[in-house]
């Protein structure tokens, strides 16, 4: 079985090195980066680099994994040419606007759409380890537009480097993921601007963040051109749960200002009944 990865990152560096010990897969890469696939060469994520047009010829399984606005713009490129024995991974993390722009290809059964849901705030060939993807969710959109035993196949291959599965729609996918993961990553970055723009001294900054702020914060050193991707994608929802989280914050201030003390251990209290589901 022979796997090109289009992007050798962390999302596809962690998904050959946790398939390392499978003698039946050979991977092989494509990037846009020449150091990127020379690097990957020397940590073992692939066994062999290639322009893109051979890479699909060669290839079994096609994964994709770069930016949302590059997916949106590859995708119907591979699948005008790839054969009806071959599948097309993607790995973004938005997909409504994906699935909608390949829905009626002539070779849209030999595509299926995935979002890993893992990650760090790394980037790069160096970021990608072994065990990223292990016991984490791959959700899978639109299953049943997908070539049946093309699917199953990819699937056992997931399967064995780490993932369970959630299916769902492409529309449900996007809901989901602008309040739990996208917001989350809006909070980061803004928290990390607001700081900014207030403490100009770094050191001041370094000597008095606790670690609540660091892990707080954490995600606002992911990777910029990735992050404004998905936000424009997913802009409809993005700004759904922006302005949620606002109604939520003015909501919190009020009390504040009104020094409703009660107001406000309520508040938390209701904000800490996260952790029965976090554990």
């Amino acid at each position: 079985m022979k796997v090109l990865l289009v992007g050798v990152g962390l999302i596809n560096g962690s998904f050959s090195l946790a398939l390392r010990s499978r003698r039946d897969i050979t991977f092989g890469g494509s990037d846009l980066t020449e150091g990127h696939l020379d690097r990957a060469l020397e940590l073992g994520i692939i066994s062999e680099k290639f322009e893109l047009a051979q890479g699909i010829e060669w290839a079994d399984f096609i994964l994709l994994g770069i930016p949302v606005d590059a997916i949106k713009s590859l995708l119907p490129q591979v699948l005008d040419r790839i054969r009806p024995d071959q599948l097309v991974v993607d790995f973004g993390s938005t997909k409504e606007t994906i699935c909608e722009m390949v829905r009626s290809h002539k070779n849209r059964k030999n595509f299926l759409a995935g979002h890993p849901i893992a990650g760090t705030e790394h980037s790069g060939p160096e970021a990608a380890f072994a065990t990223l993807f292990k016991d984490q969710n791959l959700i899978i959109c639109e299953k049943d537009l997908t070539n049946e035993l093309l699917a199953e196949d990819f699937l056992n291959v997931a399967k064995s480097a780490g993932f369970y599965f959630s299916f769902m729609s492409s529309e449900e996918h996007d809901r989901h993921l602008a309040y739990i993961s996208h917001l989350s990553h809006i909070s980061s970055y803004v928290l990390s601007n607001t700081v900014l723009q207030k403490e100009k001294d770094g050191e001041v900054i370094l000597d008095l963040a606790g670690s609540g702020f660091e892990s707080t914060v954490r995600l606002a050193k992911s990777s910029p051109q990735m992050w404004s991707s998905i936000f424009r994608e997913n802009k409809r929802m993005v700004l759904d749960s922006i302005k949620a989280y606002q109604g939520e914050l003015d909501e919190l201030r009020k009390m504040i200002e009104a020094e409703d003390v009660k107001g406000v251990s309520h508040y938390l209290e209701e904000g800490r009944k996260i952790r029965k589901i976090l554990k």
